[in-house]
């Protein structure tokens, strides 16, 4: 499973890709956050830097090729 560490300001958040539907273009993430696990199924956009999913209030850029094998 692919994993990502976010920091958000205050503690690290845990990203793991179950899915990604390239028909809907939609990605399906288990989201570590402070001992809660959520699975979300996100959007995903795309820029110059790449393909990305927006995630929290400031809808910060998540970026999938930032994801590693864990």
């Amino acid at each position: 499973m692919a994993e990502y560490q976010h920091f958000d300001g205050e503690t690290f958040i845990t990203f793991d890709i179950v899915s990604v539907n390239e028909r809907t273009n939609e990605v399906q993430v288990a989201v570590t956050n402070r001992g809660k696990i959520s699975v979300i199924t996100y959007d995903i956009y795309t820029d110059e830097d790449g393909e990305y999913f927006e995630y929290g209030c400031m809808y910060e850029k998540i970026y999938l090729k930032d994801f590693m094998e864990a």
